[in-house]
């Protein structure tokens, strides 16, 4: 199968790396389209097995196309005239804010076309992807699809396209709740007086092994409360982070609402030029 990724920013390069070190399973044969001079050098030094192009000077034919760039650079008209010298069965975008009639309509390729959105966790094949697509694929397709996805992490299908904002409020922005959370951690523990490579390892073991837990036991209110003990050090510190309003949970819950928001908003304004 000959797959064309176009654009190599940070995520259409991550997804090229867990493909390329999977290409053998997967039977996939990737080439990359990058205008820009620079970066288009830098991912063949880096990526010596896949051919990377900087221009479609002739007619390129292959079975998917996955559209990586940034929504700016699709919504130049100038980008446009690329798609008139590709003739592929699939085109997949992972570009935030730009729906699936932006894309038809833009393209004017009669071809399937699909949303993806995956997540910072893609480039270590523990990523989240949520995946749409409006018309039916048929069952050999979209069982490739989902195998190349799942080389990357977790598939879930989605039956709205509008779940896209939520999706990215929740697993596409998530990491970087966790990082924040994480980084609080870490710096108490430096401020209380543990170096910073304990204090790494402190905060990420904790970590891995609350959501080792996790993993075995989703009843996440249990799990809170076996920590717990009636007068202890974690009723302490609970009561810190819940007695006041907002609390942690309203912030939390406040956070999520306005990274939806904002990506209902960027859905809205990527309009073509």
């Amino acid at each position: 199968m000959k797959i064309l990724i176009i654009g190599a920013g940070k995520m259409g390069e991550a997804i090229l790396k867990v493909w390329l070190r999977k290409s053998s399973q997967l039977k996939i044969k990737v080439t990359v389209l990058e205008v820009d001079t620079k970066k288009a050098n830098l991912i063949q030094k880096k990526y010596s097995r896949v051919q990377v192009i900087k221009k479609i000077s002739s007619m390129w034919q292959g079975d998917i196309l996955l559209l990586a760039v940034k929504p700016q650079t699709f919504n130049s008209i100038s980008f446009c005239r690329i798609f008139e010298k590709i003739n592929v069965k699939i085109i997949i975008s992972i570009m935030a804010g730009i729906s699936l009639n932006n894309l038809k309509n833009s393209i004017k390729k009669k071809v399937t076309y699909l949303r993806a959105m995956p997540n910072l966790a893609t480039i270590i094949g523990r990523g989240v992807t949520g995946i749409y697509s409006r018309a039916k694929i048929n069952k050999i397709h979209k069982n490739k699809i989902k195998e190349l996805f799942e080389a990357m992490g977790s598939v879930f299908w989605l039956k709205k396209e509008d779940q896209f904002d939520p999706l990215t409020a929740i697993s596409g922005s998530g990491p970087a709740y966790f990082f924040l959370f994480l980084l609080t951690l870490r710096n108490t523990a430096k401020n209380l007086g543990f170096t910073n490579k304990m204090a790494n390892e402190l905060v990420l073991n904790t970590a891995e092994g609350a959501l080792g837990v996790y993993k075995n036991n989703s009843n996440l209110e249990k799990l809170i409360s076996d920590v717990t003990s009636p007068g202890g050090t974690t009723e302490a510190a609970l009561k810190v982070l819940l007695k006041n309003r907002p609390n942690l949970i309203n912030i939390m819950e406040k956070a999520i609402l306005a990274a939806n928001k904002r990506s209902k908003m960027l859905g809205k304004n990527a309009k073509r030029l």
